[in-house]
C-alpha cells in the first residue's frame, strides 16, 4: 500500500475535521481496538495541581450571580433583547464542550488519550488510491483504505504493541516482508513461525519476526487461522505496511 508513496505527489488535500466527525472516528477506533479503552497510567504528582480547579469553578457562579445587577435598567424591552442575544451565542460550542466533558467523566484517562488527547484536533490527509491518513499534530496515527478499518501506523504500534493480535514469521520470510511481499502460510507454520488460533478472515494483525522484538509489519488475514493451518500453503497475510516503506519514512504530514 505504501511501497511507492510520495507526500508531494500522492497527497490531494489536508484538513482539520469537525468535532462531531472526530468523535465518530474516535468511537469507531475504540470499538475496533478495545485495548485503547483501558485506563492509562498517570503520574500521581500531576494530581497535586488539580485542587485549585474547584476554587476557580466556585468563583464563576459568584460572578454570574452579580451579573444581573450590573446590566442596564432601561426597561423590559432592553432586558428581553439582552436575554435573546445571549441565548444563541456559542450554543453549538457549549454543547460540544459539554459532550467532551461527559466523555471524559465517563471514560476517564484512557490509553488513546496518551497520543490523541481529547482537546487535540484530528487532521485528515487524503492520498492516492482512496487512502486516508489521520494525524494529530501532523503525526500519522492511523490510516484507512476506502471505508475499511482504521489501521495504526507501525510507529504507533511499536509504542503500544498490544493494540493488535500478533502473528510471527520465521527468519527466512523476513527479507520478503521487508520487500513488501505478502506473507505465505509456510512462513507462519514453520518452527520459527506462530499463528494463534481464533483469528478470523480480515483481522488486522501485527507481523512479528523470529528473533525480533518489535513488529516488522502490519497485515490483514486473507483467511481464518484455522483455514490457513488446514490448507498450509498460499498467501496467509496481506501486508499493508512494513519497516522501511514510504509511510515509515514520513514523520509529519498534512495539518
Amino acid at each position: 500500500m505504501f511501497k511507492k508513496f510520495s507526500p508531494k505527489e500522492d497527497v490531494s488535500s489536508s484538513t482539520s475535521l469537525k468535532s462531531s466527525v472526530q468523535r465518530n472516528i474516535r468511537s469507531s477506533i475504540l470499538t475496533q481496538i478495545p485495548y485503547l479503552t483501558q485506563p492509562a497510567w498517570r503520574d500521581p504528582s500531576a494530581a497535586a495541581s488539580t485542587p485549585a480547579a474547584p476554587a476557580a469553578a466556585e468563583a464563576e457562579p459568584a460572578a454570574a450571580a452579580e451579573e444581573p445587577e450590573t446590566t442596564g435598567g432601561k426597561g423590559k424591552k432592553g432586558g428581553k433583547g439582552g436575554k435573546g442575544g445571549g441565548k444563541g451565542k456559542g450554543k453549538g460550542k457549549d454543547k460540544e464542550e459539554k459532550e467532551d466533558k461527559e466523555e471524559e467523566d465517563v471514560g476517564g484517562h484512557q490509553v488513546i488519550d496518551e497520543f490523541w488527547p481529547k482537546k487535540e484536533a484530528l487532521g485528515l490527509t487524503k492520498c492516492h488510491d482512496r487512502i486516508s491518513l489521520f494525524t494529530v499534530s501532523q503525526i500519522p496515527l492511523f490510516f484507512q483504505h476506502f471505508d475499511g478499518p482504521f489501521i495504526p501506523s507501525l510507529k504507533l504500534l511499536h509504542k503500544y504493541p498490544a493494540m493488535l493480535p500478533h502473528v510471527q514469521i520465521d527468519r527466512g520470510a523476513i527479507k520478503f516482508l521487508l520487500a513488501g511481499a505478502n506473507m505465505m502460510a509456510p512462513g507462519l507454520l514453520s518452527a520459527g513461525g506462530r499463528l494463534p488460533d481464533g483469528l478470523e478472515k480480515d483481522t488486522i494483525v501485527a507481523i512479528h519476526a523470529e528473533g525480533k522484538e518489535h513488529a516488522c509489519g502490519i497485515g490483514k488475514m486473507v483467511a481464518s487461522s484455522e483455514e490457513v493451518k488446514k490448507v498450509g500453503k498460499g498467501v496467509a497475510v496481506e501486508v499493508l505496511c512494513w519497516i522501511g516503506d514510504d509511510l515509515w519514512k514520513v514523520d509529519t504530514i498534512g495539518l
